[in-house]
C-alpha cells in the first residue's frame, strides 16, 4: 500500500498529520487499507481478507501464535500476491509475475494451486467470463489475457494460467473449442500441425477425448466430422453444404 501511494505521487494521503502539517509517520495499515478501498472504484482483492492477513501477521510476530488454519493462510498469501500483481499492472504497467515457456514447477504445489484457482475464479466472476482448465498443469486457473496478463508479452488471444504461468497463443499456436463429447470448452488442438484431409490432433482435458477434428476449407471453423453435416467436394472438406457452395 505504501508503494502504491508513493508510486502514484499521493504518499501524503497515508501519512499522519499533526495540526495542519504532514508528519513522516504513516497511518496504521487498517487506516491505509480503508483509504485505498474508499478511493478505488475497482479492486482485485477483498478488504476483509487483507485485513485478516494483517491480523495473522501481527499474531505471529507479536504473540508468537496463530490459530488460523495453515492452508487458509497460504491461500490468502497467494491471492494477495495476485492482488499486488493485478494492481501494479493496471495502475503502473508493472509486472510481479512473468510468462513461462512451459509449466512452472510452482504449479505442483497444492497450496499455490488452490490460491491461483481461487483468484482466477474471482477475476472471471468480476468480468462475467470463463475459467478454463490449464493444459500444462490441469488446474482450473486459466483465463483469457483480455481480463488480465502476466506481462507485456501477452496478447489478447492468449490463454494464461495463474497456477503454472504457462501461456497458449489461441490466435496461431492452438485453439480451444467445445468438446463434442462432454460439451465443455476444454478441447485443445494444435492449430499449426495439419494432418491429412484437413484433420488436426486435439484432446479434451476434461473427458480425455482424443479423436481428431477437421477445419472447414471455407469458413475455417474447427469441427468434429460426426457432429456436422460435412460435405466433401473436389477433395476438400466443408462443415456444411452452404460453405461448399460458397467456396471458390
Amino acid at each position: 500500500m505504501k508503494y502504491f501511494y508513493s508510486r502514484n505521487g499521493n504518499i501524503d494521503q497515508i501519512r499522519k498529520t499533526k495540526g495542519n502539517k504532514v508528519s513522516n509517520d504513516f497511518n496504521d495499515f487498517s487506516q491505509i487499507l480503508s483509504h485505498f478501498y474508499s478511493d478505488q472504484r475497482w479492486t482485485y482483492g477483498q478488504k476483509k481478507e487483507l485485513a485478516k492477513l494483517l491480523d495473522v501477521r501481527n499474531s505471529i510476530v507479536h504473540r508468537g501464535q496463530d490459530s488460523t488454519h495453515e492452508e487458509k493462510i497460504a491461500e490468502s498469501i497467494v491471492r494477495t500476491l495476485f492482488f499486488i500483481h493485478a494492481t501494479a499492472w493496471t495502475c503502473f504497467n508493472e509486472a510481479l509475475f512473468f510468462n513461462n515457456y512451459g509449466p512452472h514447477k510452482i504449479g505442483e504445489s497444492n497450496l499455490w494451486r488452490s490460491g491461483a484457482e481461487s483468484f482466477a475464479s474471482d477475476i472471471a466472476e468480476l468480468y462475467n467470463a470463463d475459467v478454463y482448465k490449464c493444459l500444462g498443469c490441469n488446474a482450473h486457473a486459466a483465463i483469457s489475457a483480455e481480463l488480465m496478463v502476466l506481462d507485456e508479452t501477452n496478447g489478447e488471444e492468449d490463454l494464461i494460467c495463474f497456477s503454472c504461468f504457462s501461456t497458449i497463443n489461441l490466435s496461431h499456436e492452438g485453439k480451444l473449442i467445445e468438446c463434442y463429447e462432454c460439451w465443455e470448452t476444454a478441447y485443445y488442438l494444435d492449430a499449426l500441425n495439419e494432418q491429412e484431409e484437413q484433420l488436426y490432433i486435439g484432446k479434451c482435458i476434461e473427458c480425455d477425448t482424443k479423436s481428431p477434428v477437421r477445419k472447414c476449407k471455407q469458413c475455417g471453423e474447427f469441427y468434429h466430422p460426426s457432429e456436422k453435416n460435412e460435405v466433401k467436394k473436389n477433395n476438400n472438406f466443408f462443415c456444411s453444404k452452404e460453405c461448399s457452395d460458397y467456396y471458390i
